[in-house]
């Protein structure tokens, strides 16, 4: 005391005795040493001692309500972050809650047994907004269309048959053709072009440039089949032989669907009723086909057999076709176009189509010869033409031109480009012109784009998708809307989300189920295996080989029965489309390359004759396909290329139709703007309030109570079953994983750095961020297997079957058989040390 030394021993507060702070676990070493660190700070500026009780401890660990409480609710799946991202202004307070000294924390063992780890619920509302930095967009006002067709010109001023411009009419309703049809249908016609001045002597190759919607499948089609349909007058060719002749034009697309819609456009055509000036019957020599992969080899070659006159291929099947196929007739072939010749050479098709050039050439050649005798050379093309069809003229395509063309004539959709012989210099672009090369879109096309947080991205789809279609009246024609995404399993876990959620069903589909890929061996009736104990009793007076035949008619019956009663459940599993409770009455689709073949064509028509409904896509369906009637387009994942940018938004406002497209970016994808604006692409800003306003209820304001309706619906969903939560977490890795795709030139923009990975899980429905990605292993079956794993560890179709290769080669490999170094006889005598034993390895003596 006198020495100014001064002794605290108030008691703690509390009944309890002072104990030490329990010590947090779990994460790294640094993130516990800043949670002991950020609680000691806490405990000074509250001005309590630094030991207190256990009770105290577990008391601050659950604060009591209020701007904090609400902050830890909204704010739940920033643990993931905090981990992963320490620069997070709130990592102290999250780290706080997320090494929480209750155990009550932690969840309980059903859900971490079933699901991996605890699922904690939490808002999507946070009352910390993200300062959004401001970009400048170009503000374009809707103007009249541009790829509208003309009006001073008409399909018979042009050169067209008069009965094939009013069959055109009548089912495409198509009356007048679009700019770029103008300037190339001409060309095209060649020497056989009744009309107009400057009519040519000999046929050329053509090179077609135009933008999206602009009409590109009918100016190749038309020529082809109208200069066919002339030659049924000609007496060069029998009636008989026309279709033995072979095939005589080639369409090659970069995708299954492309080749399916171009094919059911040339049906359209070469379906023209008898002649409305002569009243002769169309006689209907000229057969069109297809060969894509994915569909039967053995039915494509017996169509070939036949003869196909217009054949429309991807070159993967193609080249198969034209390697292994002896009755492919392409001797007298005069026409080859190559449509979206840019895709062809991004999708990998360059060694392919290289490789069917060399095998055309050589054939052609070969048989010139054997054809020339009996060739209607006044109609058709004296030798090949080639025509190739490309948005953009890329140093890729402009070397394919080089080997492919001969001569060509360089034709542009643009008004003040004129047709010259080649590519022109200004079509070719410089190194610095591509840098700054701008694309175009139709002037017609209202373009949009919202700033969502990624908690808000799934509910902000929803209410998009809501008022598009509540909104609507009586009267006015139901919206038909595209939603891209950047993954297969994003687009089947959202098309399951909106098909499933909110229905109060029994019992969910299983994960093969949803996929297709499995039946129940049992009907309505009960259990499979009822069949076989009903099976009529065969009385004993029948002889024994009477006996053997009833039994195996017997087994072929029900085996019958069964194989339709399994067709039938796959129909109905592998519906095209589905309903669901949040968007009721609306059919939702999906379209992928990871379907069946069978179910993508199927799917594609279906959407095209349906009047609404919404499509989850990948950009497989961003490409060359005409989708009717589409209004609205929804890029709900930025895409990877500025080029799928325009083909996707040129699925709408087609034809000079009306269409609107809604691009979602999220806080740290602003400067993606920046790029589009650059492009010469306009962009206006929607608010995601006012898009979440159009959840509240009439004569209401409230909109965050549906919003977060609408969110627990979809988690409750993936809670639901264990297959579900599977489909979530693989959509979010999808997603995560999608960022790698983007270019170099984007990455300041989409990096995995910039991405809060527990507001992309809430995105997903998910509760908390899957922990590791996901590895592809063999699906475990045993006692010791864990629930909520299997779907995990499935494979796919594709690895299940290379693992069956991989097994068979193993099998097909000689076996190693161990002989003895002295060949000994069986009779032979002698002391044992003379024979070598079994033929283990030795090993080596060490010197």
């Amino acid at each position: 005391m006198d020495g100014g030394l001064v002794l605290n021993f108030a008691a703690p507060t509390g009944d309890s005795a002072p104990t030490r702070m329990a010590k947090p676990k779990g994460g790294r070493w640094k993130d516990r040493v800043k949670v002991v660190k950020s609680v000691k700070r806490r405990i000074e500026v509250a001005g309590r001692p630094q030991s207190y009780s256990a009770s105290a401890t577990s008391e601050h660990s659950t604060p009591a309500p209020s701007t904090h409480s609400f902050a830890h609710d909204s704010s739940s799946n920033d643990r993931s972050h905090s981990r992963n991202n320490n620069n997070d202004s709130n990592s102290n307070d999250m780290d706080i809650d997320d090494y929480s000294f209750s155990e009550s924390a932690g969840g309980s063992k059903e859900a971490k047994m079933m699901h991996g780890k605890s699922q904690v619920q939490s808002s999507i509302f946070s009352p910390d907004t993200e300062i959004i930095p401001k970009v400048k967009t170009i503000h374009r006002p809707v103007g009249k269309p541009s790829n509208a067709p003309l009006n001073t010109s008409t399909f018979t001023g042009i050169g067209l048959d008069q009965d094939l411009a009013k069959h055109m009419e009548s089912k495409l309703r198509v009356t007048m053709p679009t700019t770029i049809q103008q300037k190339a249908i001409p060309v095209l016609l060649g020497p056989t072009r009744k009309v107009g001045d400057d009519i040519p002597k000999t046929d050329t190759d053509v090179i077609i440039q135009a933008e999206t919607g602009s009409g590109k499948t009918l100016t190749y089609l038309l020529p082809i089949v109208n200069r066919l349909i002339e030659s049924e007058s000609s007496p060069a060719l029998d009636l008989e032989s026309k279709r033995s002749i072979g095939t005589l034009a080639i369409i090659m697309t970069p995708t299954r669907e492309l080749a399916k819609q171009i094919l059911q456009v040339l049906e359209t055509l070469l379906s023209m009723p008898a002649s409305s000036i002569t009243g002769k019957k169309r006689s209907h020599w000229i057969v069109p086909g297809i060969v894509i992969g994915g569909d039967k080899k053995k039915s494509e070659k017996a169509r070939l057999r036949k003869g196909v006159n217009i054949l429309v291929g991807t070159p993967g099947r193609l080249l198969d076709h034209l390697q292994n196929t002896k009755s492919f007739e392409v001797q007298s072939l005069r026409w080859l176009v190559l449509d979206e010749a840019d895709r062809l050479l991004e999708l990998g098709f360059e060694e392919s189509m290289t490789a069917i050039l060399k095998i055309l050439d050589a054939r052609v050649k070969i048989a010139a010869s054997v054809t020339s005798g009996n060739d209607t050379t006044k109609i058709w093309p004296q030798k090949r033409q080639t025509v190739l069809c490309s948005a953009t003229l890329s140093d890729e395509v402009q070397r394919l031109a080089g080997t492919s063309l001969v001569d060509p004539i360089y034709i542009s959709a643009k008004k003040e480009v004129a047709n010259v012989n080649g590519i022109p210099d200004s079509a070719v672009l410089t190194q610095e012109e591509k840098q700054a090369q701008q694309f175009s879109t139709p002037e017609q096309l209202k373009q949009l784009y919202v700033i969502a947080q990624a908690k808000l991205r799934l509910v902000t789809l929803t209410a998009l998708l809501k008022s598009a279609f509540a909104g609507k009246d009586k009267n006015a024609k139901a919206p038909k809307m595209v939603v891209f995404l950047s993954s297969c399993d994003s687009v089947d876990f959202h098309h399951g989300l909106f098909s499933n959620a909110g229905k109060e069903t029994k019992k969910e589909p299983t994960h093969d189920e949803y996929f297709g890929q499995s039946f129940e061996n049992h009907n309505e009736d009960g259990d499979g295996d009822d069949d076989e104990n009903k099976e009529d009793e065969i009385p004993d007076f029948v002889s024994a080989s009477n006996r053997i035949n009833t039994k195996a008619i017997t087994d072929e019956m029900y085996k019958a029965k069964r194989e339709t009663e399994r067709a039938n459940a796959r129909k109905a599993r592998a519906q095209l489309f589905l309903k669901g409770a949040i968007l009721p009455d609306v059919p939702l689709f999906r379209l992928h390359g990871n379907l069946a073949q069978a179910l993508r064509t199927d799917t594609y028509f279906e959407f095209c004759k349906a009047p609404s409904g919404v499509l989850f896509a990948t950009d497989v369906a961003a490409r060359g396909l005409d989708l009717p009637d589409v209004s609205h387009i929804i890029q709900y994942d930025p895409p990877s290329d500025l080029k799928d940018y325009v083909h996707r938004v040129g699925r709408t406002a087609r034809l000079g139709r009306d269409g609107e497209a809604m691009l979602f970016l999220l806080p740290s994808e602003v400067k993606y703007l920046e790029l589009l604006t650059a492009q010469g692409l306009p962009n206006e800003e929607v608010s995601v309030t006012t898009i979440l306003k159009r959840l509240a209820p009439p004569k209401s304001v409230d909109y965050q109570q549906p919003a977060t309706d609408i969110q627990n619906s979809f988690e409750r969903y993936n809670l639901h079953t264990p297959e579900n939560m599977a489909i979530a977490r693989g959509a979010f890795w999808a997603f995560v994983k999608s960022y790698a795709t983007h270019p170099s030139s984007e990455k300041h923009v989409f990096h995995i750095k910039n991405l809060h990975l527990g507001h992309i899980a809430k995105s997903f429905a998910l509760r908390e961020a899957p922990s590791d990605i996901p590895q592809p292993k063999k699906k475990k079956t045993g006692a010791g297997h864990r629930p909520g794993k299997g779907v995990e560890e499935d494979e796919t179709r594709a690895n299940r079957k290379s693992q069956k290769e991989r097994e068979k080669e193993e099998r097909a490999k000689p076996k190693i058989v161990l002989k003895r170094k002295n060949d000994v006889s069986e009779f032979a005598v002698g002391d044992y040390k003379s024979l070598v034993g079994p033929m283990l390895k030795r090993k080596k003596k060490t010197k």
